[in-house]
C-alpha cells in the first residue's frame, strides 16, 4: 500500500445552491459569447435530472451536456482552486469531455457522474512525472461536471510517431510501479446497450464477455505494467524543450502491448506508412505485429468503437440503422 503522504487529497465537492450559480446555458454573456463562437449549436443544458448516473469511472455525457456546462463548472470551482486560473477563452476540445484554454492552464471538465477519485489516483501516482503532464490540484466536483487543471504546454513543434514511441518507452519505464487501477476494457458498454432492445443488448454483452474471458488467457511478451491507454501524437504536447503525454484518463495496469497496438492498427489501415511505423517500433524497442494477442486487442478496440458509435448517434440524434449489421458480425466475437 502507498504511504498516506502519497495519497491524493480528497476531491472538493461544490453545490449550485451554496453559491447561487447559474445553469451552464445561462452563464455570463462575456463567457458565453467566446464559447458559443467556438462550438455553435454544441452549447446545451446540463445532464437530465431524471437520467441514471453511470457507475463506471469515466461515464459518457448525456445529450445536451457541453461547453456551457463546462464553463459553469469552472466558475463554481474557482474558489476551491489553489492556483490562479484565467478566463476560459477558448474551447480546445469538445467530445466526451470539454477542454478549455484558460491562460497558462488547461481546464479539462468531465461530465457529471465521473469518479473524481479515479482521476486523482492517477495524477497522484504520476506526480512529478518527466513524461506526462499531471493535474496541478485535486479534482473539484460540481453539479455541472468534474474540473481538473493542468499546466498548458504549447508552442512546440508537432510530435511525430517515432517521438511518441520513444516517449512511450520512457513513460512505461518511469511509471512501471505506479499505484493505478487495473485495466477495465469495455467498461462503458453496459450503459450504452441498456437503451437497446434486450436481444440486441445480449449480443454485445456476450461479445464483451467472450473477449474479456479470452484476454485473461493471453500471454504478454512485454509484461503487465502501467499503460497510457490512448496513445497518439494528438495526446502528446511539446513546449519546445520537452514532450509529455496528456489525457491520462485511461492510465492503468495492463499488458504493455496495448499501448503499441494503436500504431499497428493505423499502419495496417494505411494511415501510417511502413517507414514511420518501423521508426515508431524502433524508438520503442518492440513491434507487436507478430504477437499472438494482437487480434484480440483489435477486436476489443473494434467493440469499443461500436459502443462509442452508439453513444455518438444518441448524443447527436442520429439513427442506429447501421447496428443490425454490426450485431450480425458480433455473433462470434473471438
Amino acid at each position: 500500500m502507498p504511504s498516506a503522504a502519497s495519497q491524493p487529497a480528497p476531491a472538493v465537492v461544490v453545490s449550485d445552491v451554496a453559491h447561487g450559480a447559474l445553469p451552464g446555458a445561462e452563464i455570463g454573456a462575456e463567457i458565453g459569447s467566446a464559447i458559443g463562437s467556438a462550438i455553435g449549436s454544441g452549447v446545451g443544458a446540463g445532464a437530465d435530472a431524471g437520467g441514471a448516473v453511470e457507475t463506471v469511472a469515466l461515464p459518457l455525457p448525456t445529450p445536451g451536456w457541453g461547453a456551457a456546462d463546462a464553463v459553469a463548472a469552472l466558475e463554481l470551482a474557482r474558489p476551491y482552486l489553489p492556483v490562479e486560473v484565467g478566463s476560459a477563452g477558448e474551447v480546445l476540445g469538445l467530445l466526451t469531455t470539454v477542454v478549455l484554454g484558460a491562460g497558462a492552464h488547461v481546464v479539462k471538465v468531465y461530465p457529471p457522474g465521473t469518479d473524481a477519485a479515479h482521476l486523482d489516483r492517477i495524477h497522484a501516482a504520476l506526480a512529478g512525472s518527466r513524461t506526462a503532464t499531471t493535474a496541478l490540484v485535486p479534482s473539484v466536483v460540481t453539479p455541472h461536471g468534474v474540473v481538473t487543471v493542468a499546466a498548458r504546454l504549447a508552442g512546440g513543434p508537432p510530435v511525430t510517431w517515432p517521438e511518441v514511441g520513444a516517449l512511450l518507452r520512457a513513460f512505461h519505464t518511469e511509471h512501471a510501479d505506479a499505484d493505478v487501477a487495473s485495466w477495465s476494457p469495455l467498461s462503458r458498454l453496459e450503459s450504452q446497450v441498456a437503451v437497446l432492445p434486450e436481444e440486441d443488448a445480449a449480443v454485445l454483452r456476450s461479445a464483451r464477455d467472450g473477449l474479456l474471458s479470452a484476454l485473461a488467457g493471453v500471454r504478454s511478451e512485454l509484461g503487465h505494467g502501467v499503460i497510457h491507454g490512448d496513445v497518439s501524437p494528438s495526446n502528446v504536447m511539446h513546449d519546445g524543450t520537452r514532450a509529455a503525454l496528456i489525457d491520462l484518463d485511461w492510465v492503468a495496469v495492463a499488458p504493455r502491448e496495448y499501448d503499441l497496438a494503436s500504431a499497428s492498427r493505423r499502419f495496417r489501415a494505411g494511415e501510417l506508412d511502413r517507414g514511420t511505423y518501423r521508426d515508431f517500433c524502433a524508438a520503442y524497442g518492440h513491434d507487436v505485429l507478430g504477437w499472438e494477442g494482437l487480434p484480440l486487442l483489435d477486436r476489443i478496440a473494434d467493440l469499443a468503437g461500436v459502443v462509442f458509435r452508439i453513444w455518438d448517434c444518441r448524443h447527436h440524434g442520429r439513427d442506429l440503422d447501421w447496428l443490425p449489421a454490426e450485431l450480425e458480425l458480433w455473433g462470434t466475437p473471438v
